[in-house]
C-alpha cells in the first residue's frame, strides 16, 4: 500500500515540475509548492536574502558548519545555503510535506551531495492531514550532539506547547555543545496582547481567543493556522527542555513597536550549559 501511494505521489510531483514553474536561480520551482512554502513567488526572492541576512546577524554561521532547518519547505533557504556552504558543510531539511521533500531531492541533493531532504510523516490540520505520527512519536534521524546550527522560520508559530517542547529536548540532544537555535514566533506580554486585539497593528492577527494556558489562536476552527504565546508560556518551555536563551528576544514589528526585526519575533536559543563546557 505503501508502495502504491509513493508511486502516486511521485507522478503528481513529476507533473508539477513539467507545468507551472517559477524559474529562480537556475531552479525551476512548482508554483504550488512555493505557495506551500509561504509567501508566494512575488516575495520568494525578498524572503530569501532576507533570511539569509538574519542567519548571518544572528546565528554567526560559517561555510563549514552542520545546518538543520525544521520545516525546510522547497528549500528556500536550502539555495541560498547552497552559495554558502563549502564542500566541508552540510546542511539537513526536514519537512511533513512529502511533494516538496521529494522535489529538494530530485533537483537540490541531486547537485549538491551535501545537502539532504529527510520527510517526516506527521499529522498537520493544515499543512499534512494525512499523516500518521504525532511530533511527540519521532526522534529527530540526527546523531547526538553533530549540529551547529537549527533553523525554523515560522513553524513554532503553527504548533502548542507539548510538540514545542518535544522539538527542543531534541535540539538539546542534537545541538553541539557551541550550537544555536534560531526559530521565529509570535510572542507577546500583557500590553501587547491587548495591543494587538484590538486592531490596531500593522499585522492582520489579532489572537482573540486563548486556547490554552498563555496560549492565544486565531482561529478556532483552523488553530495550527497562527499560535502566539505569552512570554511566561515560552519561559515554561525552556525551563523543562534543557534550552536557554542564548541573547534577549529580539522583538518583530508585527505587534506595531518598534521592533529589532521586521515581521515575527526572532528568538536565538542553545543548550543550558554546563559549568566549564567546551567547545
Amino acid at each position: 500500500m505503501k508502495s502504491m501511494i509513493n508511486r502516486i505521489r511521485q507522478r503528481v510531483c513529476t507533473r508539477l515540475q513539467v507545468k507551472d514553474n517559477f524559474e529562480y536561480d537556475s531552479f525551476k520551482l512548482p508554483v504550488k509548492l512555493v505557495n506551500m512554502t509561504g509567501g508566494g513567488i512575488e516575495t520568494w526572492e525578498a524572503i530569501s536574502r532576507n533570511h539569509m541576512e538574519l542567519h548571518r546577524k544572528y546565528l554567526d554561521i560559517s561555510p563549514e558548519q552542520n545546518i538543520l532547518e525544521i520545516g525546510c519547505g522547497i528549500g528556500r533557504d536550502a539555495i541560498q545555503f547552497s552559495k554558502y556552504l563549502s564542500e566541508k558543510g552540510q546542511y539537513t531539511g526536514i519537512d511533513i510535506i512529502w511533494e516538496s521533500i521529494n522535489w529538494c531531492k530530485l533537483n537540490i541533493s541531486s547537485r549538491f551531495p551535501n545537502f539532504k531532504f529527510i520527510y517526516l510523516d506527521i499529522y498537520s490540520q493544515i499543512h499534512n492531514p494525512w499523516g500518521a505520527l504525532q511530533v511527540t512519536d519521532i526522534d529527530l534521524p540526527v546523531k547526538d550532539s553533530t549540529v551547529d546550527r537549527i533553523i525554523l522560520h515560522s513553524v513554532f508559530t503553527h504548533m502548542f506547547f507539548d510538540d514545542i517542547v518535544h522539538y527542543m529536548k531534541q535540539f538539546k540532544r542534537i545541538l553541539k555543545p557551541s550550537g544555536k537555535i534560531y526559530t521565529s514566533m509570535f510572542l507577546v506580554k500583557n500590553k501587547t496582547l491587548a495591543l494587538v486585539r484590538s486592531g490596531k497593528t500593522p499585522c492582520d492577527l489579532t489572537f482573540s481567543h486563548d486556547f490554552d494556558e498563555g496560549c492565544y489562536v486565531e482561529s478556532l476552527e483552523a488553530p495550527e493556522g497562527a499560535v502566539a504565546y505569552s512570554e511566561k508560556r515560552f519561559a515554561d518551555m525552556l525551563s523543562v527542555s534543557g534550552l536557554e536563551l542564548d541573547r534577549d528576544i529580539c522583538w518583530g514589528s508585527w505587534t506595531g513597536q518598534q521592533g529589532v526585526v521586521s515581521g515575527q519575533d526572532v528568538v536565538i536559543l542553545r543548550r543550558v550549559q554546563a559549568p566549564n563546557e567546551g567547545e
